[in-house]
């Protein structure tokens, strides 16, 4: 099967445990050290097989990386390794996340190799909050609870305030309405894709 690594722990030893996202759940597998063993990283896509044994973690083997070229991109690969380790803390106590998730890092791989990596990565979060029934498409205050009129700023998670209520740095509403009802990040500047990046890395 095939799947995503979203987080490596160390255990005893040179041991490693695994957490892999597939298309159907999050497995956590056991990896024995050996000197034959492929280097495996957070973010890789891999083909790989699983060893069930009773009383223990299941054991990952036969592993083959499913490369892309753009891990040579050290910007793109650090970004992608990111946004992987928040969405490994966002579904580490689900083991059946859903098809969503895996196709939505399947669709942002292929997205990376032609597009920015934080554009890129920012209109997959908007696509996951917009799943999860977390968008605000209606710009309402979290705060307040009252309509936003004009610019609003954005906190954790891309929850919309009032400046006022917020005191951060407002973007255009008609930029961050179009982000949200497109998952198009194409009429921020890099300032911006900045500012956005570092509210999506406080945390999905």
């Amino acid at each position: 099967m095939q799947g995503f690594i979203l987080n490596i722990t160390r255990a005893k030893n040179e041991d490693l445990i695994v957490s892999i996202l597939t298309q159907r759940r999050l497995h956590t597998l056991y990896r024995f050290y050996g000197a034959r063993h492929s280097t495996i990283n957070i973010g890789y896509k891999i083909d790989f097989d699983i060893e069930y044994q009773i009383g223990y973690l299941p054991k990952l083997r036969h592993i083959t990386h499913l490369g892309y070229s753009w891990l040579r991109d050290l910007d793109k690969a650090l970004a992608w390794q990111r946004f992987i380790t928040l969405l490994y803390r966002h579904l580490q106590e689900i083991e059946e996340p859903g098809e969503f998730y895996f196709d939505l890092l399947e669709r942002l791989a292929q997205k990376l190799t032609k597009q920015h990596p934080k554009r890129a990565i920012i209109e997959s979060y908007v696509d996951l909050l917009g799943h999860e029934g977390r968008l605000h498409h209606t710009l309402s205050c979290f705060v307040c609870e009252e309509n936003i009129d004009d610019d609003p700023v954005l906190v954790r998670s891309f929850l919309p305030a009032h400046p006022g209520c917020i005191p951060k740095e407002p973007f255009e509403r008609a930029k961050i309405e179009h982000l949200f009802r497109y998952k198009d990040a194409q009429f921020f500047d890099d300032r911006e894709i900045e500012l956005l990046w570092n509210i999506l890395t406080e945390g999905i």
